[in-house]
């Protein structure tokens, strides 16, 4: 039996996904590959995120966004997956919205992060 766990995250773009994983102090392997679950199980991933002992967490293409792939049987992290996964969602828009205010000529003034976790962005254009 797997102990694969596979998360929605309603993220679509590889490229500024791998920025946000990295921006968030996790190093990457930006290829298809693979990992195994406890129980030797393997699944494909187009994105792997690991240490230096192991291979943490993986994101696979549905055909539609990535999702999350991880064996939460070995889960030992600080922060629970949800918490993860929220971290990686607001990183991800962050990355997004930079990306595409940049495109149209805007450039980052300012970008603080709030009390309650939010980030407050800053963002100009002059003619």
């Amino acid at each position: 039996m797997s102990h694969f766990s596979r998360i929605k995250t309603s993220i679509s773009e590889l490229t500024i996904l791998h920025k946000t994983l990295e921006d968030l102090g996790f190093e990457c392997l930006p290829k298809q590959c693979s990992f195994e679950d406890s129980n030797g199980n393997v699944q494909n991933v187009d994105l792997l995120i690991r240490n230096e002992k192991e291979n943490l967490v993986g994101f696979a293409w549905d055909g539609s966004e990535y999702n999350l792939v991880t064996d939460l049987y070995f889960w030992n992290k600080s922060i629970s997956v949800e918490r993860f996964v929220d971290k990686v969602k607001q990183q991800y828009a962050l990355n997004s919205v930079l990306k595409e205010s940049m495109n149209e000529g805007f450039n980052r003034v300012k970008q603080e992060v709030m009390h309650d976790g939010s980030i407050k962005l800053v963002i100009q254009r002059w003619h």
